[in-house]
């Protein structure tokens, strides 16, 4: 079944938490993202207990009649933001085995969080990093574009090389005006491509958020003897003493994320590490607030 793919106990862990961008967005569609428009949500955010100098209208008196204790209604000028999740497709992706498999793991984050962000009542789209032109589903905020979502994602399938920044240009190109950017990614890619795309989504006044997953196998390199190593994407090999390059290897590995971290916060973007096992409500947690 589609639904299948969604993390139903991170779901259920995560209910009660928002997922926000923290700048101002230009819309006047209503959500729970701050606006530069004044006076324009209809709607409330959540409740907060009565203190002196809140606005009595804003009581809620059924509240008040079911607990005994006042709560208001606690406003904001809010926007909905269109989401675009873009999922990496190249053959890295592809590392590990069952549950644990960087791509598998990838969708199943994937798909919790659109499920979320349009319990929030945002709209989310999905595209993916390929070679091939991205098939892009269009945000829609309603729960019936789960479906249209989850399909994409079960088509997608993990293989090749993929143009980094091509990709998600054209992604870009398409976007709608008020949104932000979901990169899940393994980021196994020339460092000045992450860099550039960055700063281009940064120009363009997207809030972008990174999920870089990695296999535990990929920090840990619990390797030993003769092993043949093969590159996923262009299928190249190499034989290597394993336990003779694992200190270097662990240098270069903790190198290479520490400058993508450091890549992520020189542009502004937020950056969120995952090992391919980990709980993903403790990943997705990272992006949320009560």
């Amino acid at each position: 079944m589609l639904k299948d793919i969604i993390d139903t106990d991170a779901a259920t862990k995560l209910r009660g938490f928002s997922f926000r961008i923290p700048i101002p967005v230009k819309s006047f569609k209503v959500g729970i993202h701050k606006s530069y428009h004044k006076g324009i949500s209809p709607d409330f955010l959540e409740y907060k207990e009565y203190s002196k100098g809140d606005e009595p209208k804003h009581i809620d008196w059924r509240l008040y009649g079911r607990l005994d204790r006042a709560y208001v209604k606690k406003f904001e000028d809010e926007t909905k933001l269109n989401w675009y999740i873009l999922i990496d497709c190249s053959g890295s992706m592809d590392y590990g085995i069952n549950e644990t498999k960087k791509f598998t793991y990838a969708l199943r984050l994937s798909a919790t969080l659109a499920y979320l962000l349009l319990k929030q009542g945002d709209p989310v789209g999905i595209a993916h990093f390929s070679g091939e032109d991205s098939v892009v589903v269009p945000p829609r905020g309603s729960l019936q574009n789960l479906i249209s979502v989850l399909q994409k994602l079960k088509s997608l399938k993990p293989v090749g090389k993929t143009p980094f920044k091509e990709a998600i240009t054209r992604v870009l190109e398409r976007a709608y005006p008020d949104s932000a950017f979901i990169l899940v990614s393994d980021f196994l890619v020339d460092p000045e491509s992450v860099n550039d795309i960055l700063k281009l989504l940064g120009a363009f006044g997207k809030e972008t958020v990174g999920f870089h997953i990695l296999h535990p196998e990929e920090i840990n390199f619990d390797f030993s003897g003769s092993i043949e190593f093969e590159d996923m994407e262009n299928g190249e090999k190499v034989v290597a003493d394993a336990s003779y390059i694992k200190r270097k290897y662990k240098e270069k590995i903790k190198e290479f994320i520490d400058r993508l971290l450091s890549t992520f916060h020189q542009n502004k973007a937020h950056y969120v590490f995952a090992l391919s096992d980990m709980p993903i409500e403790n990943v997705l947690i990272q992006i949320a607030t009560r």
